[in-house]
């Protein structure tokens, strides 16, 4: 009897040390899959300082994955992604219809809102402009400050580059209602931050920024009356707004999709309004 005892302790021992290795291991797989995750990210500068924020944060919960974030534009976000070159696009635009047909398994997920800002030089005295007069500053046919109340002084118009998402939200809701294009005179820059500066470097100029990269060098002015803040871009009373997308080709894989749940979470859209974009919420 005590044979058969002393056995049946041994036995349930052995299970029980059995179990505790399974879930040990059950635990590490879990920290693997953190481990794994290495993932590029590319494309909008507006959507650049999200996703950088959030690989930061992440990769910090999570030590050993490795994201890498970088800029480029909306075009080249959409095009490295529909490539196979990046694992997710980043865009401040809708994709357009030849993008779509090009590549039909590309699938957009958003992540935030925004806004596009009205910005001139702290020193102008301007604060309101009406949309007829921002249209006929970016088409050239306003050419002088004095001509809508400002001071006598050349207007230098700062646009950005063919192909970035600021610059389409831009032409659709300004330009495109009178089938025109921006000014062949202004100055074009290839980020939100070098317009900025562009703008912040000239009393004279004029130029449109995304939402979060306004900051004290440059000054938005209200146009038709309203303030370029996240409330009016969430009540939609704010003309000039959009949606910012990561994108993916085809539905995401793992690491793609525990990343884009990150950026989608409570902690996420957080970090979101941190860097001074609109959450989706």
């Amino acid at each position: 009897m005590n044979m058969v005892l002393l056995m049946l302790a041994v036995i349930s021992l052995s299970l029980f040390g059995s179990g505790c290795i399974d879930n040990t291991n059950n635990i590490e797989k879990t920290d693997d899959a953190f481990k794994d995750i290495k993932l590029q990210i590319a494309g909008s500068t507006t959507v650049l300082p999200v996703a950088e924020e959030c690989a930061r944060v992440f990769m910090e919960k999570h030590p050993g994955s490795r994201i890498f974030v970088s800029g480029g534009g909306s075009s080249h976000g959409i095009k490295a992604v529909a490539d196979g070159t990046v694992d997710i696009g980043c865009a401040s635009r809708d994709l357009k219809s030849s993008e779509t047909d090009a590549n039909p398994d590309l699938v957009t997920h958003a992540v935030a809102k925004d806004g596009v800002a009205i910005m001139v030089h702290p020193s102008n005295t301007l604060t309101d402009l009406t949309l007829e007069q921002l249209q006929g500053i970016y088409t050239g046919t306003i050419t002088n400050w004095n001509e809508i109340g400002g001071i006598d002084s050349v207007i230098m118009v700062a646009t950005r580059e063919e192909g970035s998402g600021t610059r389409d939200c831009f032409e659709q809701i300004v330009m495109k209602p009178l089938n025109q294009e921006i000014t062949d005179h202004a100055i074009v820059q290839d980020s939100n931050g070098k317009i900025r500066a562009t703008v912040a470097g000239s009393p004279q100029a004029i130029g449109f920024i995304s939402l979060g990269y306004i900051n004290s060098d440059i000054k938005s002015v209200k146009l038709n009356g309203i303030e370029p803040t996240a409330q009016s871009v969430q009540d939609g009373s704010y003309a000039i707004s959009r949606t910012l997308w990561m994108i993916t080709n085809g539905n995401p894989d793992s690491a793609e999709q525990t990343y884009l749940n990150f950026v989608l979470s409570g902690e996420g859209q957080g970090i979101v309004e941190d860097v001074h974009f609109i959450p989706l919420n």
